[in-house]
């Protein structure tokens, strides 16, 4: 496969990307050529978009761009939850 220049690469956004399944999934993509995009809750020792699964705002940058989106991630309140059926 003839690698592309990066403007060129197709972009995809993976969520939860520190996770073990997303993680793999990144590196996968790479090595396809894909330019991934991907968030996670604590950033220091990956560069990558720091953002809450329940932050719209943060979600749409990360995927701004992109042709594809694998949501591998699930928000998880940092306190407890009440009623886990009422939502957040």
């Amino acid at each position: 496969m003839a690698m592309r220049k990066v403007e060129d690469k197709e972009r995809v956004c993976v969520t939860g990307a520190g996770g073990y399944v997303a993680s793999w999934l990144v590196k996968l993509l790479l090595q396809k050529g894909y330019m991934v995009h991907g968030t996670v809750r604590d950033p220091k020792n990956l560069q990558l978009f720091k953002t809450d699964l329940l932050d719209h705002e943060g979600l749409c940058a990360a995927i701004a761009g992109c042709t594809g989106v694998f949501h591998v991630a699930c928000p998880v309140p940092a306190g407890t939850v009440a009623n886990p059926e009422a939502g957040f």
